[in-house]
């Protein structure tokens, strides 16, 4: 099931929510009856022992203890419940097979030879439905159905991948795939990785080109020789993006990211007893033609490291995937289609950099990082090509001086927002 919400491309997959929903309500179900039996006062010292930083003082121990002393079977019951549901949420359990996609646009980086840190969100792109509008668009559109979005010639955007559920994205530009360079193919492939894997990958920026950078995504008309797919498949048939979402399977899901932070004993669960000020908060971080078809070529080059699967290729539901085509509508023509205006002329790279807007620098040690593709790495820059045609195509290219960039790690909560 795919929706536009707020302009954020949401997939859902309702029967994958009711399988994790269903094992965890089991769980809980099995060990309710282990936790009514166990002894209070070994209870009592496990907790206190656990937490003994927090409860050191002899008032609190005694409030500990008489409190657990005092819980009768419906407290443990709706203690445990509470304490799972926390748990669970945290990791997926609110929005079990949903990922959210929001389609940000952003600075557009210089083609210098440097290599810039990830620039922030400068708000969302606007999403519609194309068979709202089948009378006006190309009839190809029509026939492939998905959504439309408005884009200037040489504006940038980046990917933003909203979940807590694992999810296998594959991304394509027309028909290359952003990550491997290839073909894009049903299924999933590991040699080469051919897709992303969230939430460990919180956004894609650009074509995989190297080990730890990736070409920016910009969007140029097709027909001209600026995409990638015309430059790997010799034709611009297509443009746009193509999105496939594959979830996780429920089961695997459950056993490898739910079961092992789930309670085993009663002191697991003894937590809400503690002060509220011992609750952690996450940091919020904001990082922060006369055709209208337009598909995606290679920008500047930019910091971004994407992730090999950690998880087994069996862990993937591919019985149970959704695909979307994202049209790239000319900005200039979205009037003419949909009626409305099209969203404000991008920022220049001097715009931005007298604005004194951050930059981000997003890194973690505990994922191997993917090499990049040698086809994509061969593939021109938009800026070439602009240069070899002698056009004026790609405008202002000039560097930029970074100013500061913030460092943020896989706990941080990240949102890249420009108010």
């Amino acid at each position: 099931m795919i929706k536009i919400k707020k302009d954020v491309l949401r997939f859902s997959f309702p029967g994958v929510a009711k399988d994790v929903e269903r094992m965890v309500e089991d769980y809980t179900t099995r060990l309710l009856p282990t936790l009514l039996a166990e002894d209070r006062e070994t209870v009592i010292e496990q907790f206190l022992d656990a937490n003994h930083a927090l409860c050191s003082s002899p008032e609190y121990q005694e409030k500990v203890r008489t409190t657990v002393t005092g819980l009768n079977e419906e407290d443990i019951e709706k203690m445990l419940r509470k304490h799972v549901k926390k748990q669970a949420t945290s990791l997926g359990y609110n929005q079990p097979g949903v990922v959210e996609i929001e389609f940000e646009r952003t600075l557009r980086i210089p083609d210098d030879g440097k290599t810039y840190h990830l620039p922030p969100s400068l708000g969302r792109f606007p999403l519609r439905h194309v068979e709202d509008y089948s009378e006006r668009v190309p009839l190809e559109w029509k026939q492939r159905g998905g959504v439309l979005m408005p884009m200037y010639q040489a504006e940038a955007l980046w990917l933003y991948f909203q979940c807590r559920y694992p999810f296998a994205i594959k991304i394509g530009a027309g028909k290359i795939n952003a990550v491997s360079g290839e073909s894009w193919k049903s299924g999933l492939s590991r040699d080469p990785q051919d897709y992303v894997v969230t939430p460990d990958q919180p956004w894609l920026d650009g074509f995989v080109v190297e080990k730890g950078v990736i070409r920016q995504f910009v969007a140029m008309a097709l027909g001209a020789g600026y995409s990638i797919e015309e430059q790997l498949s010799g034709k611009g048939e297509f443009g746009g993006i193509q999105l496939q979402a594959i979830p996780m399977k429920a089961q695997s899901f459950f056993e490898k990211e739910l079961l092992p932070e789930l309670p085993k004993r009663l002191a697991d669960i003894l937590e809400e007893l503690l002060p509220p000020w011992r609750t952690e908060s996450g940091i919020d971080c904001c990082r922060c033609c006369e055709s209208p078809a337009m598909g995606l070529g290679a920008g500047g080059r930019m910091k971004q490291e994407i992730y090999a699967d950690p998880y087994d290729l069996e862990d993937w539901d591919t019985d149970q995937t959704s695909r979307v085509f994202v049209h790239l509508c000319d900005a200039l023509l979205w009037r003419d289609i949909t009626g409305e205006n099209p969203p404000q002329t991008p920022l220049t790279v001097r715009e931005y950099e007298r604005a004194g807007f951050p930059w981000f620098d997003y890194y973690r040690d505990d994922l191997a990082v993917l090499e990049g593709s040698k086809t994509l790495a061969g593939a021109k820059s938009v800026q070439t090509i602009s240069q070899q045609k002698g056009d004026q195509a790609v405008k202002g290219n000039q560097s930029v001086e970074e100013g500061l960039v913030i460092n943020l790690g896989p706990k941080e909560k990240m949102v890249k927002e420009w108010v």
